[in-house]
């Protein structure tokens, strides 16, 4: 039986929150917590951190005392800029660097049919931007303070560019709220997909495994190596047909080379 998973959200301030409270129906979590909102029937989760990487690590902490489960699903929606990409298109960030910081954090490595992008954060409004980032200020301290606890493949950024060298809204308020509005439906297409999965269909890995080491031997190397992609496998093929693909595989590098070449048809980075 599948369980659905529990979503958390975190953004940074009360206009990129109300399209969220709206489209799942959150309501006030309780007067104890004051910028947390909840849908409990749902499992969804909401929480205004503030701006500010240091205000985005509180903030994580504070919902994890709520849920502390290491399925959960955590989702950071926001805006950003841009040197020139277009106002309104929204982004699906991979990968999270710091002005300020010398560790890289990633997202999950799962192609959702949206475009990708890095982001920089930073501590103050960007002046000038380079043309390969986005930026925003709470993407790092959400990803440094999940980093331990949480499976990459469960976290999930979004950013919608609001400005850029030509461009900047008369109100980041309004802009907020009519573009995660319109582009809220089309995110949580994305996250039914990975919240609706049987629990087994992503961690049951270690069967797979031991049925693979039953028929071949297998390194410490390609163990890691399996884990590694199996982990992506589960989420487009089914336990049975991964199981099937074992049984009718000739060899464990030919089984290794189907599943990379697979994940590559749909640019699933390895």
């Amino acid at each position: 039986m599948s369980k659905t998973k529990i979503i958390n959200f975190l953004v940074a301030l009360k206009h990129e929150a109300l399209p969220i409270i709206d489209y799942f129906g959150l309501n006030l979590n309780d007067k104890k917590h004051r910028n947390i909102y909840s849908n409990v029937e749902q499992n969804v989760f909401l929480i205004i951190s503030g701006i500010g990487i240091e205000n985005a690590k509180k903030a994580v902490i504070k919902l994890k005392k709520l849920n502390n489960n290491k399925d959960d699903i955590w989702i950071n929606i926001g805006i950003a800029g841009h040197k020139t990409l277009k106002v309104g298109s929204i982004y699906e960030v991979k990968k999270v660097i710091s002005s300020n910081n010398e560790n890289t954090f990633f997202t999950n490595s799962f192609y959702n049919k949206v475009p990708t992008s890095t982001v920089c954060c930073v501590n103050k409004e960007e002046k000038k931007y380079n043309n390969k980032y986005l930026y925003d200020m709470e993407s790092y301290g959400f990803l440094e303070a999940l980093d331990s606890p949480t499976i990459k493949e469960n976290i999930f950024m979004f950013k919608i560019v609001s400005d850029n060298l030509q461009f900047k809204p008369k109100s980041y308020k309004n802009f907020s709220v009519s573009f995660i509005s319109k582009h809220i439906r089309k995110i949580n297409t994305i996250l039914d997909k990975y919240r609706n999965k049987p629990p087994e269909s992503f961690y049951d890995i270690s069967l797979i495994l031991n049925i693979i080491k039953n028929k071949y031997h297998v390194t410490f190397y390609n163990k890691k190596k399996l884990e590694k992609i199996l982990t992506k496998i589960f989420i487009i093929k089914s336990q049975k047909e991964i199981k099937n693909d074992v049984l009718v595989s000739k060899s464990l590098n030919g089984l290794i080379k189907k599943y990379e070449s697979y994940l590559t048809k749909y640019i699933l980075k390895i």
